[in-house]
C-alpha cells in the first residue's frame, strides 16, 4: 500500500503500468489498512467480483490477514522462503502464473 504517485511510479518502473491503467487502489484513498480487509473488499467491488472469487498475492503478515477476513483466496509471496502454515506460498513470481491456472484447474476458485 502507497500513496497512489509512488504507486504509479512503481508500476511504471516495472513495467507493468499497461496492466493496470487507473484500475488501482490505495488505503490512502480508501482509507482502510491492513489487517482490516476494507481495501480487499473495495477493490473487489470496484471491480465487479465477489471477494471469493478473488486471489490475493501478499507478501506481510497483515497482508494475508486481510486477505482471510476478505474471505479471498491468498498466496503468500515470500522471497526469503519464510512460509506461511496452510497457505500456498511461492518464491519467484515468475511461478505465479502456472499457480494461478493450477488454482482454475483445481476449481479452487470459479473463473
Amino acid at each position: 500500500m502507497g500513496l497512489p504517485k509512488k504507486i504509479k511510479h512503481a508500476l511504471t518502473i516495472t513495467q507493468l503500468a499497461p496492466f493496470f491503467g487507473e484500475r488501482f487502489f490505495s488505503a490512502y484513498i480508501v482509507g482502510s489498512w491492513k489487517p482490516d480487509p476494507g481495501l480487499f473488499l473495495h477493490a473487489a467491488a470496484a471491480m465487479g467480483f465477489a471477494p471469493e472469487n478473488c486471489v490475493v498475492v501478499e507478501d506481510s503478515p497483515v497482508g494475508l490477514e486481510a486477505a482471510a477476513a476478505a474471505g479471498m483466496h491468498a498466496l503468500h509471496f515470500a522471497p526469503s522462503l519464510k512460509t506461511s502454515k496452510n497457505m500456498r506460498t511461492f518464491s519467484r513470481m515468475s511461478e505465479l502464473p502456472s499457480i494461478l491456472l493450477g488454482m482454475e484447474s483445481e476449481n479452487a476458485y470459479p473463473a
